[in-house]
């Protein structure tokens, strides 16, 4: 179910949150420093949660307590308009929400331990959700006005939250690291690859 909502907000983000915006009256430019939010967040966002979580081993907690404050920095979108308003707005909501995903995974692939075969039938449902927003609003957006995306998001983001609360804890087992210098590391050709493919993402 959090993998669902997740990649369903996404769905309905990515394609459609630029035409709301669009319907605002915003530039083309104005358009772009917004979307960007998402991206820019998951830059700093996921470090800084990483961290708490490395520091209190309590992944689910951080993922629930940021699931509640995405969705209620999210309502802010029905209290403004203004380009500034929604940067505030999205800069909360965007920081928030990336700090999800990888405690969430990293929770899945603790709990799976030796079986990280199964990871694949449960990351399908974020997939799944993907494709049910992008065509189900698709086709929505034939028929209503761009308006209603507020209210579809905020269905996603109540999804979310709700099924965050159903997160088992996993046991964090601590790991020993063995005091590379960070340049051996990253010089390292997986690492390097790694890297290579996310910027290019």
């Amino acid at each position: 179910g959090f993998y669902f909502f997740y990649f369903a907000f996404v769905g309905a983000m990515a394609p459609f949150w630029g035409l709301y915006l669009k319907s605002l009256d915003f530039t083309a430019f104005q358009i772009g420093v917004l979307m960007s939010l998402l991206q820019v967040m998951r830059i700093f966002a996921p470090n800084i949660w990483g961290w708490v979580a490395d520091h209190t081993g309590r992944r689910v907690a951080i993922v629930q307590l940021a699931a509640v404050a995405s969705l209620l920095s999210y309502l802010g979108v029905f209290f403004g308009m203004g380009f500034w308003w929604l940067f505030l707005v999205m800069s909360l909501m965007s920081f928030f929400w990336s700090a999800s995903l990888p405690l969430v995974e990293a929770t899945t692939l603790s709990h799976l331990g030796e079986k990280t075969a199964c990871y694949g039938r449960i990351r399908l449902w974020g997939s799944v959700g993907f494709v049910v927003a992008v065509v189900g609003l698709g086709y929505l957006f034939d028929f209503v006005a761009i308006r209603w995306l507020l209210w579809a998001v905020l269905g996603m983001m109540a999804g979310l939250a709700l099924f965050s609360r159903h997160i088992p804890e996993a046991q964090v087992v601590p790991h020993h690291t063995d005091h590379l210098p960070v340049w051996d590391i990253v010089r390292r050709p997986a690492v390097l690859a790694f890297l290579a493919a996310g910027f290019l993402m």
